[in-house]
């Protein structure tokens, strides 16, 4: 957010903290690798690229944890998720497994512009549904 510009991936690992930390977890380097099926060292180095971007904080062998600003970003980053995942499934009737892989993918290239419109579109379909 405010000028930082965060890589697909480096999102993808935002999300999955905040997923792990609201669960009542604790988001350990193991966690995360075993979310994302990555490998422990991969997952030190990503999180050591977060940290310099302070948008995570970790004590030595600890979990991780998300900063304000990485909260801000992390959340961003779910709710598209869980928005085009809703699209994909409600509107386009898509199998609910896909649409979780195919929202993975497009939550980090569709622009706010139109993420804003999808929005709105999605919000008129309901209201049409529940007859207001």
């Amino acid at each position: 957010m405010r000028g930082v510009r965060v890589s697909a991936t480096l999102q993808d690992y935002l999300e999955t903290i905040l997923q792990l930390s609201e669960n009542g977890g604790r988001a350990r380097i193991s966690d995360i690798a075993s979310v994302l099926r990555n490998s422990k060292p991969s997952v030190t180095q990503a999180v050591g690229v977060l940290r310099s971007m302070r948008l995570v904080s970790q004590d030595k062998y600890g979990p991780v944890h998300l900063t304000p600003e990485g909260v801000k970003h992390a959340r961003k980053v779910l709710a598209r998720h869980k928005a085009l995942t809703r699209f994909l499934v409600d509107a386009l009737g898509v199998n609910p497994a896909v649409a979780e892989s195919d929202a993975c993918a497009i939550e980090h290239a569709i622009s706010d512009e139109t993420f804003e419109r999808l929005l709105v579109f999605m919000d008129g379909q309901s209201t049409l549904r529940s007859g207001n």
